[in-house]
């Protein structure tokens, strides 16, 4: 995009105007000032957001002194996204508003009835004709049906979809390494954008043991959770992370995470590591032994590294996968990054 063109200017401070507002509710006057938009500039904007349905006024704000202020926000209901969450056995669909609310959810088989069970999720969540802007798809191209959705698809991984989530509100995760431990084991790391890391779980921990990506010793291989169900001929994570002997086989492949985390924190200079998914559910102790483990691996100075739990959980992957497609086809959160890179490097001259 040409940032200089005066019709591109319009559309940038117009997603501007919907980033702050996302954050927080504010008045024109605080907009303009926060923004460093004309007054009028910011008028014409909101006027005409508030009339396409993407924002309310609020609240008087009497909070300052002189005229009150009318307060502006997002309308929650003023269009939504979807989001399918792939698995071997199952897909879990949701919708989310334009605040990142999840409306609705709901798990159905990943079988031949796919196609039938995506379309009735979508009919009954369109049923009172809302604007959809986009899909995302945590899983591949391969796991949806052709010619399902109208609308515009982005795919990513669960880590991804629940770093989103975990860091929502949060402003201390910017440097955290976030990893995906369930079936699969995937890693991401959101330092200067969002970045898979689809390696993780292919490094080398050790040897003999066949990976189905054709490698030998992947730590997938050895750690996820489908190789401990596998292993321990337990099938629910349930049974999994409270039975002694799901405990005992998680404890054994403990090591082979804490190297994998040990390799990635290297590379990546994370300050921290959250666990993510199905195995994030496992006991105190086991998260101290992973601890522990890497950081007798990690150098010296680099043992200040903690390993944190999810706070979220599920709930994560759900709101991250929706705020995905949100940023990505509403709020063009990618244009703006764009634009501050520019500045950076420009102010930087």
């Amino acid at each position: 995009m040409d940032f200089s063109r005066p019709d591109n200017a319009r559309k940038i401070n117009r997603l501007k105007v919907l980033d702050a507002l996302r954050k927080r509710d504010m008045s024109r006057a605080e907009l303009s000032r926060e923004l460093v938009i004309n007054k009028v500039s910011v008028s014409e904007i909101t006027d005409s957001l508030i009339k396409e349905g993407f924002l309310y006024s609020g609240p008087l704000d009497n909070t300052t002194q002189g005229r009150p202020a009318t307060i502006l926000s997002i309308e929650r209901n003023g269009g939504r996204v979807f989001s399918f969450i792939f698995s071997l056995s199952n897909v879990v669909a949701s919708a989310s508003d334009l605040k990142g609310n999840v409306l609705r959810y709901e798990r159905f088989p990943n079988d031949d009835s796919l196609g039938e069970y995506i379309g009735s999720f979508v009919k009954k969540m369109t049923q009172d004709n809302p604007r959809v802007f986009g899909v995302t798809v945590i899983g591949t191209e391969n796991d949806i049906p052709k010619d399902v959705f109208p609308w515009p698809i982005i795919y990513k991984t669960r880590a991804e979809a629940q770093a989103k989530g975990e860091m929502e509100g949060r402003d201390d995760l910017d440097n955290t390494l976030f990893v995906s431990w369930g079936d699969e084991i995937e890693a991401s790391w959101p330092k200067g954008g969002m970045f898979s890391i689809p390696s993780f779980g292919h490094m080398k921990v050790t040897k003999g043991i066949k990976c189905s990506c054709g490698g030998d010793g992947c730590l997938s291989a050895v750690a996820s959770g489908r190789a401990i169900k596998e292993s321990t001929g337990i099938s629910q994570y349930r049974r999994l992370l409270t039975e002694e002997k799901g405990l005992l086989a998680i404890d054994d492949v403990s090591s082979a995470m804490a190297f994998a985390l040990a390799e990635a924190v290297q590379a990546t200079g994370a300050e921290s590591v959250m666990i993510t998914g199905e195995m994030s559910s496992m006991p105190k102790d086991l998260y101290a032994s992973v601890q522990d483990k890497m950081i007798m691996t990690l150098p010296p100075e680099r043992r200040s590294v903690t390993i944190i739990k999810s706070e979220k959980a599920d709930k994560a992957l759900l709101e991250g996968a929706g705020l995905i497609a949100l940023d990505e086809f509403f709020y063009h959160r990618e244009i703006l990054d764009k634009l501050s890179e520019i500045q950076l490097k420009t102010s930087s001259l």
